[in-house]
């Protein structure tokens, strides 16, 4: 339970009653508790001490208490950060105050969690695929080759401008095959930004619960077929972080 002199963390909200099973079987989780008020609870825990490396440890430690959480009951997650002084603040001015929205939420996420695909090219074989089909960025590789630095250095940049341009072409192409693959055997999915240069593409999808695993056999059926050219890494079941966006409440 908290300690009187520290704030309340709030991980996430949960039905009333909802079975943590996960929570208590996974090691390595910080202590937490539930505030239930009505039909709706928070997942809570005491707040981490203000230096950097208790705030570092606690990022990690949010995801993974949602995660778990996810794995018994739907989860509205709380975004990183939302302390209160106390347990009764928890139930009075969170729960209590914000009742009718926090339950519509769940009801949202109900029966729902996301999968987050992330695919990346193998280096090496796409820029081999792009030498051997663009005739032009092979002659320009020779050109680099043979020519000292100083007096390549615009064959260079037309170089990375033509390779950056295949690259993007190819990424296009296959997100576009590997999204209509998935799209049956998923609600939505939401397009995120790349996180580095040969990224295909980085992709959280809703799912229904049911049909988890169909979707991550497909994933795997994509995958396998692209093996020789992309690197698939598929990560969940998780909360719905990127279908429901819930403020922190104004504090009475």
């Amino acid at each position: 339970m908290n300690d009187k002199n520290q704030d309340v963390w709030i991980y996430g909200v949960v039905p009333a009653g909802a079975s943590l099973e996960e929570l208590e079987r996974r090691e390595g989780l910080p202590d937490v508790w539930v505030v239930e008020a009505g039909d709706v609870a928070a997942i809570v825990g005491n707040a981490p001490q203000d230096d950097e490396k208790a705030t570092r440890n606690q990022a990690l430690a949010h995801a993974r208490v949602l995660e778990a959480a996810v794995v018994d009951a739907p989860v509205v997650p709380f975004r990183f950060g939302i302390m209160v002084p106390g347990d009764q603040q928890v139930g009075n001015d969170l729960l209590d105050a914000h009742h009718d929205d926090l339950a519509e939420h769940l009801k949202t996420v109900d029966d729902h969690v996301q999968m987050t695909l992330k695919v990346y090219y193998h280096e090496d074989e796409v820029l081999r695929e792009i030498v051997e089909s663009e005739p032009e960025i092979a002659k320009l590789r020779e050109a680099m080759r043979e020519g000292p630095e100083d007096a390549t250095r615009d064959v260079r940049a037309r170089l990375g401008e033509l390779v950056s341009n295949a690259v993007e072409q190819r990424r296009q192409r296959d997100s576009a095959d590997i999204l209509e693959r998935l799209k049956p055997v998923a609600q939505s999915a939401v397009v995120e930004g790349l996180e580095r240069e040969f990224m295909v593409l980085n992709i959280p999808f809703l799912v229904a619960r049911d049909r988890q695993e169909e979707f991550e056999d497909v994933v795997e059926e994509v995958a396998q077929e692209r093996q020789e050219r992309m690197r698939f890494r598929l990560l969940g079941p998780m909360p719905v972080y990127n279908f429901i966006d819930v403020e922190e409440p104004a504090w009475a």
